[in-house]
């Protein structure tokens, strides 16, 4: 068993209209985006000695 459970991928497939891999990608995409982002500038933060917009 995976981290969703079958339940759980039917529901997401439904509600997202799934009907092709291309749309389950762009989907998934969509959703891990603003995530992926809000890692990226955290870890850039973490990386230099001033903040973010700072000169």
């Amino acid at each position: 068993m995976g981290i969703w459970s079958k339940e759980q991928l039917r529901a997401f497939i439904k509600e997202n209209k799934l009907v092709t891999a291309w749309n389950a990608q762009n989907a998934l995409k969509d959703m891990f985006a603003e995530t992926l982002q809000e890692i990226l500038e955290a870890e850039m933060g973490t990386h230099s000695d001033y903040e973010k917009h700072e000169v």
